[in-house]
């Protein structure tokens, strides 16, 4: 027993050095696990992979804020896939915030979380803080991407809608008279994606008392799509 006690003793301090000296796991390395462990069905697993990513990750950075927002997004896909609404929010709001923070990060990533966070309002009835959040993908889409682009021009629709579900009159219209001009230059003024937005703002101008001017352009739309029909 005396002689064994110093060996003990001294390979209880090497696996204890060894483990000190041990390599932490990585936020990426965590992710990957975590991506594998979703796609296996075992989102709990995941999610709890996930938030070890996310308190692993630092964000003194551009690039380490980016990485931090990008897994927030892909966690708030599991929170929604579980209809945790409010959880997947809270994230979204997160990574804008990391990706807002100068120097700020991808536009393009910054408009989808607006995006996002848009449409989890409008999916808990707000409709405001919803219009604002498309809002302000808009004017992003529109200084990267220019009025005629069919991401800005999708989301003048939307908006449109929005506006229009709200009351707010005046602003649907003038979404769609955007819309309209924009995808009469990309498309044409007789096509199917022209006609679809005299419809839309054939709508609006009905609530808003304009009658002559809506059944006008309901007219325009059906003479365009029986146009294309005779030339198919």
């Amino acid at each position: 027993m005396t002689r064994l006690a110093p060996c003990l003793l001294a390979c209880l301090f090497v696996g204890c050095a060894e483990t000190q000296l041990a390599p932490a796991v990585s936020p990426e390395a965590l992710r990957q696990r975590a991506a594998g462990l979703r796609a296996a069905g075992k989102t709990e697993e995941s999610a709890r992979l996930y938030v070890r990513a996310i308190g692993a990750m630092r964000t003194d950075t551009r690039d380490g804020r980016a990485a931090s927002a990008d897994l927030r997004r892909e966690l708030a896909s599991l929170r929604i896939s579980a209809d945790d609404l409010a959880g997947a929010e809270m994230l979204y709001r997160e990574a804008l915030t990391l990706l807002e923070t100068a120097p700020r990060g991808s536009d393009a990533a910054i408009i989808n979380l607006r995006t996002q966070l848009a449409g989890l309002c409008y999916r808990q009835s707000r409709l405001d803080e919803a219009a604002e959040f498309y809002r302000a993908a808009l004017a992003l889409e529109v200084a990267l991407l220019g009025e005629t682009h069919p991401d800005p021009l999708g989301t003048m629709s939307i908006l449109g809608g929005l506006e229009l579900k709200r009351g707010k009159l005046t602003e649907a219209e003038t979404l769609f008279r955007r819309q309209l001009r924009g995808v009469q230059q990309v498309h044409g003024a007789e096509k199917r994606e022209a006609a679809s937005v005299l419809d839309n703002l054939a709508d609006v101008l009905d609530k808003a008392g304009q009658t002559a001017e809506a059944t006008h352009l309901r007219a325009e739309a059906v003479r365009i799509r029986r146009k294309l029909c005779e030339e198919c």
